[in-house]
């Protein structure tokens, strides 16, 4: 079941930073737009995008460098998968309080924000998952 977490946790991870560099090299002035006037200009938008859609590009091969290792049976791969869950399940709950508080307020976006809380939250879950399994498999020994 880790496995399986952390390929999906791959293909997310890789199309979000995708999808965030396509909307930094694409869509500033749209994003723009669609904010409320901001002190700073498109460029600076654009540049930090680009900046958080990089971050999630490099978690994604994180995942995918994990993913090769366990296939490969290298002895660093389940350590490192464990310590991926375990920080991303800890990063992940911290969003959905933050969400959850957030929605408590602004209730025009209440809704969206406890959907987003759910996501996370379950991203926790998946995450803890992954690093109690890989845990698991090293210290059973099935792991290298």
């Amino acid at each position: 079941m880790a496995r399986t977490i952390l390929f999906v946790g791959t293909i997310a991870w890789l199309l979000a930073g995708a999808a965030g560099i396509a909307v930094a090299v694409l869509g500033t002035d749209r994003l723009m737009s669609l904010l409320p006037p901001l002190a700073i200009d498109a460029d600076a938008v654009g540049g930090a995008l680009l900046t958080v859609a990089l971050v999630l590009v490099g978690v994604g091969c994180a995942h995918l460098a994990v993913l090769i290792g366990l296939r490969r049976d290298l002895r660093w791969a389940g350590s490192a998968g464990a310590l991926l869950g375990a920080v991303l399940a800890v990063a992940c709950l911290a969003l959905s309080a933050a969400a959850l508080a957030s929605a408590t307020r602004d209730a025009s976006l209440a809704s969206a924000l406890v959907v987003a809380a759910a996501g996370a939250a379950l991203a926790a879950i998946g995450y803890g998952l992954v690093a109690v399994g890989l845990t698991r498999e090293l210290t059973s020994g099935s792991a290298s």
